[in-house]
């Protein structure tokens, strides 16, 4: 499998003041480098504060990393606009309502990533988001609904189809199954799936549950404290891993079981 995104040694330190004391630097991640093939799934794990997110923020880039860099296709990002950064990455978030704007309805909120990275003329912005919501699930229709108006399953939908809207190749997920009822969590796993056999979407998962990494993973991250504990493909870490925090990750799922379909990875 070709690799599509190489991570080289970012880190993200930031100055904490204490009134008029010197800043003094506090490291949220130390130097971690992976790799990612096209259409793999990358799941990164820790316990809160451990640097989950503020790896998936630097690739999305909501951050910018203190040292390294990412390339994708060979490509570094450091020489990329941030509109042709948001062809490659796209992000979606764990509160779908709260990162949706209410006074606007969705289709306009989709169009917004057209009308700001692409050259479609209004009749084809249009036309894409409707074949954009028929991937996700939605219909036509919801184009013109308010985001109060849908349920919350829908609600994330309309999050991933504005992540795909631009047909990136790679999107990260920072616990966004968390606040998803189990039935409803399942549904939105085995629909990136299919999106991802469909479209040769690389995910990043930012995630707690065990049992979905397990299912969805072919790579998996381990952080401790902002540094990289262990990082290798699913099956290697869960039968080979003598690291004792991989094995308490990988060995029990303290969140939850999800009922997944056929298209899960094993």
């Amino acid at each position: 499998m070709s690799k599509l995104l190489e991570v080289r040694g970012i880190s993200k330190y930031y100055v904490h003041k204490d009134g008029w004391l010197p800043g003094k630097r506090v490291c949220a991640l130390e130097p971690t480098s992976f790799t990612l093939g096209r259409g793999e799934t990358l799941s990164i794990m820790g316990e809160t504060g451990s640097g989950k997110s503020t790896i998936a923020k630097i690739i999305a880039g909501a951050e910018r990393p203190s040292q390294g860099e990412i390339f994708i296709n060979g490509q570094s990002l450091n020489l990329m606009s941030d509109q042709q950064r948001c062809r490659h990455v796209r992000m979606i978030f764990q509160d779908s309502l709260r990162s949706l704007n209410p006074q606007t309805t969705v289709g306009k909120q989709l169009c917004e990533p057209l009308i700001f990275n692409t050259e479609l003329t209004p009749r084809q912005q249009k036309e894409r988001v409707h074949n954009t919501l028929r991937k996700v699930g939605l219909l036509p229709d919801h184009y013109d609904f308010y985001p109060h108006m849908l349920s919350s399953g829908q609600q994330q939908r309309v999050c991933i189809a504005r992540a795909i809207v631009l047909e990136p190749q790679i999107i990260v997920a920072d616990e966004a199954f968390a606040a998803l009822d189990p039935s409803i969590r399942a549904q939105i796993i085995n629909l990136m799936l299919d999106l991802q056999q469909d479209m040769g979407i690389s995910f990043i998962f930012v995630s707690h549950s065990t049992e979905i990494v397990k299912h969805v993973s072919d790579k998996i991250l381990i952080m401790h404290r902002g540094k990289m504990i262990e990082f290798g493909t699913t099956q290697a870490l869960i039968q080979q891993s003598e690291e004792p925090l991989t094995r308490a990750l990988l060995c029990s799922d303290y969140n939850y079981k999800v009922p997944l379909n056929s298209t899960t990875k094993e």
